[in-house]
């Protein structure tokens, strides 16, 4: 998937529900902006609002949110000449997707990614992930 100083990395991108449960999961090289699958996450999204961090800030993604009838509710860069506006109450929400990394670093093989293949890893990332729902 990609190589760092440790070797093979990962990153895993997900959409969650707004109970914290995942929707939609996929990889990329962990040397690779999130940008790269962010147009990937948002045709999975659902609902009245996009909820991202400032990794998925750009005028584009904001506009594809928007085109869909979403609100885009994403953090702003540090490189903006101005910060754009968002909505605070729900920006608070983005702690689900947070809590969701924080449950599934609880399982151990996942957290330390015995699996070398990234075919693996994904499926014992969808099987941890269908016993966060089953727990739910």
């Amino acid at each position: 998937m990609g190589r760092s100083r440790g070797g093979v990395s990962t990153k895993l991108h997900a959409v969650v529900d707004t109970q914290g449960r995942p929707l939609h999961l996929t990889l990329s090289a962990g040397q690779r902006h999130e940008m790269m699958m962010a147009d990937e996450l948002l045709a999975q999204a659902h609902g009245k609002a996009v909820i991202a961090d400032a990794g998925y800030d750009s005028n584009r993604f904001r506009a594809a949110v928007r085109s869909r009838g979403m609100k885009a509710v994403i953090g702003s860069k540090r490189e903006r000449p101005r910060r754009l506006p968002k909505s605070r109450d729900l920006y608070a929400k983005r702690y689900l997707v947070e809590r969701f990394f924080h449950e599934l670093k609880r399982f151990r093989a996942i957290a330390t990614r015995y699996e070398k293949t990234a075919c693996s890893y994904l499926a014992l990332v969808h099987l941890a992930c269908a016993r966060l729902w089953l727990e739910a």
